[in-house]
């Protein structure tokens, strides 16, 4: 078999195996609309029954009694951290996901924004002259970090080096 023969067959079996992906998941998109439908209200109670009868039947509190009530309450609160843990993160998660859009869509917005407005006027006692803008303020470097501390920041141990 010649080189350009097997990229050939190699090809009709990708061919081949999309085609069966897709197949398959039209096939999971059918089992799925129907097990939603098949679970109607008295399916849904009848199977509660069975596995409450089960439940019973079995007694599985009786594998758990020996456990002291101190551990329950320790395994609790270790569920809620971790509950509590997975939850911090996925917010986390969609807070970074909403900064890149807002990002996105602020470069978007500049590029076909009108001409600027004229700078703001200062108010009095706000300092040297107006603020710039939020990315200018986060790209400018603190200026508490050109200057030597305080007096009363200077005699906390914090400011000395070790």
């Amino acid at each position: 078999m010649s080189f350009e023969e097997l990229q050939a067959k190699v090809a009709r079996a990708e061919v081949t195996l999309e085609a069966q992906e897709r197949r398959v998941a039209a096939n999971l998109r059918v089992l799925g609309g129907c097990w939603r439908e098949a679970w109607t209200p008295p399916r849904v109670i009848v199977a509660g029954l069975a596995a409450g009868f089960l439940a019973g039947w079995a007694r599985p509190a009786r594998a758990v009694a020996g456990i002291e009530p101190a551990r329950w309450l320790q395994l609790a609160g270790s569920l809620a951290g971790l509950v509590g843990t997975v939850q911090a993160a996925f917010a986390a998660s969609d807070a970074k996901d909403a900064a890149e859009e807002a990002g996105d869509a602020a470069a978007g917005a500049a590029g076909t924004a009108a001409p600027e407005s004229p700078p703001a006027k200062p108010t009095p006692g706000a300092g040297a002259g107006p603020t710039p803008p939020a990315t200018e303020r986060r790209r400018a470097p603190d200026p508490s970090w050109d200057t030597p501390p305080r007096p009363a920041e200077a005699a906390t141990e914090l400011s000395e080096p070790r």
